[in-house]
């Protein structure tokens, strides 16, 4: 059975992440000239732009880069293709704005350095344009290239160490990485990604054009979506991505088919399969399922927060059952994690049928979010042929 869970697990998650490193948010704040926090997942998650470095908020030119920054993307909707989570609990990646690349547009307009130290995270080619962005800027004397020798930030941060330990500093070497920043740090945790990806299965290999469908800048039409051959239908945003893998099951291979499209500030995705069933009870394999979801959660937290703290009582399953398929629909909102889903599930034939509709959204697309759930409509509708 917990093989069984755990395949069904990957299911879920493999086709709720978006892209298994990148997340959306509105921009409440700009913390300084390379330091943003994002509203996302009802709640504030910084972001530190990747291969970027702009003068510290207490050094010359500080204050001019963070209000290019403002000018540029504050109250607008960015994508963060995000790499690791720092020190300080904050994303590190590149943030793109309507396809167009924030960190490159600072360097290139004279307000940041290329930050060559966490450049190797950067693509070849990102790394190639960030490096003749500032080569750029420094020839035409752009915003702080205009003085003669600009102090970088790096050097600024040793020069303000040794200033204040200078015994310590001549023994020791001050690494090049900034000092932590001030003020309140936002929540970052895995549970606060898990809707996006970062606690998804990696079961499919992240394609550099994957986010193209997510098209956050205008709102989508919604058409009711029936695969064909299939036996149900769902009112669901135009112009998704269909999906279409294999996974390994009871020793045998199964094909997982799936559709995921992103409108507003709400991801929505289906996905269905047949496998082979071992006897278990449709109640058994939601039960299951949801407790090792329920777990995932708890570990991601505990590897986050260094804490076993994980106050969250598992919701009841809302039963949903229509036209012989037994339903369950489960609502993670009082767990301060924004997720909603819907399972369908019905054994024919010694083969386990199972349909999964999940919603990630933030609470202005909850409206939509339950229309999506609501009209998934299963075991009444006349199948299209292929």
């Amino acid at each position: 059975m917990k093989r069984y869970v755990l395949a069904l697990g990957i299911i879920i998650f493999c086709f709720v992440s978006a892209d298994a490193s990148s997340l959306f948010g509105k921009v409440i704040e700009v913390n300084s000239g390379d330091v943003i926090t994002i509203f996302n997942l009802n709640r504030p998650v910084r972001v530190r732009l990747l291969g970027v470095d702009a003068p510290e908020m207490n050094q010359a030119f500080g204050d001019v880069a963070k209000k290019h920054l403002s000018d540029l993307v504050f109250e607008k909707s960015v994508l963060v293709e995000y790499t690791g989570i720092g020190g300080d609990r904050s994303l590190t990646g590149r943030v793109l704005l309507n396809n167009a690349d924030i960190g490159a547009q600072m360097i290139r307009d004279g307000v940041a350095w290329f930050d060559s130290s966490n450049g190797n995270r950067l693509s070849a080619n990102d790394r190639e344009i960030y490096q003749q962005s500032e080569q750029a800027a420094r020839n035409e004397k752009r915003g702080l290239w205009k003085e003669d020798n600009p102090v970088a930030p790096w050097e600024f941060v040793k020069a303000e160490a040794m200033r204040r330990t200078p015994v310590a500093v001549v023994k020791e070497n001050v690494p090049d990485a900034k000092p932590r920043r001030s003020g309140p740090v936002p929540e970052l945790t895995n549970i606060s990604l898990m809707a996006v990806g970062m606690n998804s299965a990696s079961s499919q290999p992240s394609k550099p054009e994957s986010n193209a469908w997510a098209g956050l800048s205008t709102r989508k039409n919604w058409s009711r979506f029936q695969p064909p051959g299939e036996n149900f239908s769902v009112e669901i945003p135009e112009d998704g991505e269909h999906l279409n893998t294999t996974i390994p099951i009871a020793g045998q291979t199964i094909e997982l088919r799936g559709y995921r499209v992103r409108d507003g500030w709400a991801l929505y995705a289906l996905s269905w399969f047949k496998a082979p069933t071992i006897g278990e009870t449709d109640e058994l394999a939601f039960k299951d399922l949801f407790k090792e979801f329920m777990d995932s959660a708890a570990e991601g937290y505990k590897i986050d927060n260094r804490s076993t703290d994980f106050k969250c009582k598992p919701p009841t399953g809302k039963n949903v059952s229509q036209n012989g398929y037994t339903g369950v629909d489960y609502d993670l909102s009082s767990c301060g994690v924004p997720l909603r889903v819907r399972m369908y599930t019905k054994v024919v034939n010694n083969e386990r049928l199972m349909y999964i509709a999940t919603a990630a959204y933030a609470e202005e697309d909850a409206e939509n979010v339950t229309r999506f759930l609501k009209s998934f409509n299963i075991g009444s509708v006349k199948t299209r042929a292929h």
